[in-house]
């Protein structure tokens, strides 16, 4: 399972760097010690960077969906245009093809590669529901489960099975 999880990190390479950076950019706005920055690497932490665990309900939050957010936000800003230029605008063409496999391509980067790792979701679930605070605990809920099924669902390439089939229905509907 392993190899498929490389194959498809090195397949979302510009996605699974990006989520890098701003992974990195969190702990260093955090102040969570990063202990190695190597973002291309052959094992579970491709794309990530490899950091000790948040001390905190809200910067293990913050490490969880900071990186989620923005890129779910620039993979829609990616997507956007082309899907308005072939749905709504019926633009058709050898080009228009082109540009929106490549647009799509790059945004499904982003998609893939948007989610934390199964241990950070993890530590995420200790801090929070470890403390006494209940608004708390009702205020993460719903992002915490999110990212907890999306953090094995990447673990286990469903995003990237997801984004093949988005690709297929875009091709096909051009």
């Amino acid at each position: 399972m392993q190899a498929i999880y490389i194959l498809t990190k090195w397949l979302t390479l510009p996605g699974a760097m990006f989520r890098a950076v701003i992974e990195h950019l969190v702990c260093r706005v955090c102040r969570i010690p990063v202990e190695d920055n190597r973002i291309i690497r052959n094992d579970e932490l491709f794309g990530h960077v490899e950091h000790e665990f948040a001390p905190t309900a809200r910067k293990a939050f913050a490490l969880c969906f900071v990186p989620a957010f923005i890129c779910g936000f620039v993979g829609s800003l990616l997507i956007l245009p082309s899907a308005i230029a072939v749905f709504y605008l019926q633009m058709t063409g050898w080009y228009m093809l082109v540009v929106n496999i490549i647009a799509y391509w790059f945004a499904i980067s982003l998609f893939c590669n948007s989610y934390p790792l199964v241990e950070d979701a993890l530590n995420m679930k200790e801090k929070v529901y470890g403390g006494k605070n209940v608004w708390l605990k009702i205020v993460y809920a719903p992002a915490f489960v999110c990212l907890y099924i999306l953090s094995y669902a990447e673990k286990y390439c469903v995003t990237f099975l997801f984004a093949l089939a988005g690709l297929v229905w875009l091709v096909v509907s051009m």
